[in-house]
């Protein structure tokens, strides 16, 4: 009867492949110089314009919280649209009538 050894050389060689470190120096030098250029890479510089438009909104609502506290706060304001436009006009007609300019 032949004896089959097959089972004893593969566990010899999964033995051997298991001791066997491999060689990864070539990977790990200068890893962090690589890695940093392809973060770099990637990174794109933003135009300040683009950074406006994406502030947009908080401006909208800090405009808008600004505007309700202002009317809320202030209930003796006319309703008049006009009248922040044309509210000094009168007394600068007068001053300049009695100063004679």
């Amino acid at each position: 009867m032949m004896r089959n050894d097959g089972d004893q050389k593969l566990d010899a060689l999964f033995a051997t492949a298991r001791r066997e470190q491999p060689d990864t120096s070539a990977l790990e030098a200068h890893f962090e110089t690589r890695l940093m250029a392809r973060l770099s890479e990637r990174r794109t510089r933003v135009p300040w314009q683009l950074m406006i438009w994406r502030m947009l909104p908080a401006f909208a609502v800090i405009a808008l919280l600004i505007l309700i506290c202002s009317f809320t706060l202030n209930p003796a304001r006319s309703s008049d649209l006009f009248a922040a436009i044309t509210g000094g006009q009168e007394e600068q007609m007068a001053r300049n009538y009695l100063l004679g300019e």
